[in-house]
């Protein structure tokens, strides 16, 4: 016997539900779709250097210095800074190496937001901030920050000209004073020579200046043996790398920043060139002498104020001792203020550190030489910035019994007598 005839509309709600159960089922399923596959593609590269569009003054807010000056440091450092155009990738151009350096030395800026303004990857831009440093230090320090020869008679009677035509003290061939650089450092015990009396880490610079603001002579301590114990293996990788220990002027080693300044000079090599007991030769002209303030010796050809000030004309020999060697003290601020770096805690090992504070020096001289323009907006310090502001000098006066003949202390009357007149 056959079944009944099925209704149709029974049959087509059947279907029905049929294909809305495998409508669920389909949703439920997870469905993959691979992706396009496409390489990636770096931006290109910010090349300022080559763009017109750029005002002078944002130029010089980036770098530093004008496009001449920029051109002319990269043609002296191509014959360094040039790489193998054949090697993988594309290697840097000397120009995007010179403007990675500076942007790091002018703004004090991390790697990796100079990664992100040139378009290139951090560890790039760490390798082309030293490649450029010890290019610097490599072709340009010994030209740049030394004292004449003692036979160059002409070199030495502009610099005592400069310093005679500010307040009329004669026979004044430099101003010497000392600075700290900032510097970070992990909470160790092993680090604590670099702390300084301001409870901050530091490496601190011996350095004399001329009547134009430019250095003439810059020395700092040897390295803290405390780091030399505690990172051996570090500083050795440095110095079989690109890291070398260079020298400027009679540089040698790292000064740790609880190193006082009167010890730095006394240890220091113009130091003891100046001491007159010691024998050394001079490494200024006889008859001449530097200026500096209370803190430094008063039985070496340094002349520095009065302890006392009760004598009227004390006090006015002070002031024009102050006037005349403040010259130091601006040239600290400018230095600084154009190279942010130096106004920020690296937190590189001292060798780098130094090595960074030198190519500011050096490329301070060479501005000031070229004529680079000097904005005044960069006076201005943030509250972090102005926390690594100068130390303030002790009152330590030297009270050394004079020696016979002809002494700093008679040399020091005769010029204030000269204003009593």
């Amino acid at each position: 016997m056959l079944p009944p005839p099925i209704d149709p509309t029974t049959l087509n709600q059947i279907a029905a539900l049929w294909m809305w159960n495998r409508h669920q089922q389909a949703l439920d399923q997870q469905i993959y779709v691979r992706a396009d596959r496409t390489a990636f593609v770096r931006p290109e590269r910010w090349e300022p250097w080559n763009d017109d569009r750029l005002p002078l003054v944002r130029f010089i807010e980036y770098f530093r210095m004008s496009r001449a000056d920029f051109a002319w440091l990269s043609d002296e450092l191509r014959e360094t800074l040039q790489q193998d155009p054949l090697r993988r990738g594309a290697p840097l151009s000397v120009e995007a190496q010179v403007a990675v350096g500076l942007y790091r030395l002018g703004h004090g800026a991390t790697y990796v937001m100079i990664s992100h303004v040139f378009n290139i990857g951090k560890e790039t831009a760490d390798k082309a901030t030293g490649h450029f440093v010890q290019a610097v230090l490599k072709v340009l320090r010994l030209q740049t920050i030394s004292f004449p020869g003692l036979d160059a008679h002409d070199k030495w009677d502009e610099i005592i000209e400069l310093f005679e035509w500010r307040h009329g003290i004669p026979d004044i061939v430099g101003a010497i004073d000392g600075t700290h650089i900032p510097l970070a450092i992990p909470p160790s015990d092993e680090w604590k020579g670099y702390i300084n009396r301001k409870n901050w880490a530091s490496l601190v610079f011996q350095c004399v200046v001329n009547g134009d603001g430019n250095f003439r002579d810059v020395c700092d301590p040897p390295l803290h043996n405390s780091y030399i114990q505690s990172t051996s293996s570090q500083l050795l990788h440095a110095l079989m790398s690109d890291e070398r220990v260079w020298t400027v002027g009679q540089v040698f080693g790292g000064g740790a920043g609880s190193i006082h300044d009167t010890r730095v000079f006394r240890r220091s090599d113009l130091g003891i060139s100046l001491n007159n007991a010691l024998g050394r030769e001079m490494r200024i002209p006889p008859g001449t002498h530097l200026i500096g303030d209370a803190g430094y010796p008063s039985d070496v050809n340094v002349l520095v104020p009065y302890p006392s000030v009760v004598a009227p004309e004390n006090v006015h020999f002070n002031h024009i001792q102050s006037a005349t060697r403040i010259i130091v003290e601006q040239t600290f601020g400018r230095l600084k203020n154009r190279f942010r770096i130096l106004l920020t805690a690296q937190k590189a090992n001292p060798v780098r550190a130094r090595n960074t504070a030198f190519v500011c020096m050096i490329l301070h001289n060479l501005l000031n030489k070229r004529g680079t323009l000097y904005l005044q907006g960069w006076d201005e310090r943030s509250r972090h910035e102005l926390r690594f502001g100068e130390l303030p000098r002790l009152n330590e006066h030297d009270q050394t019994p004079p020696p016979p003949g002809e002494s700093m202390w008679t040399r020091r009357d005769r010029i204030r007598d000269m204003y009593r007149r």
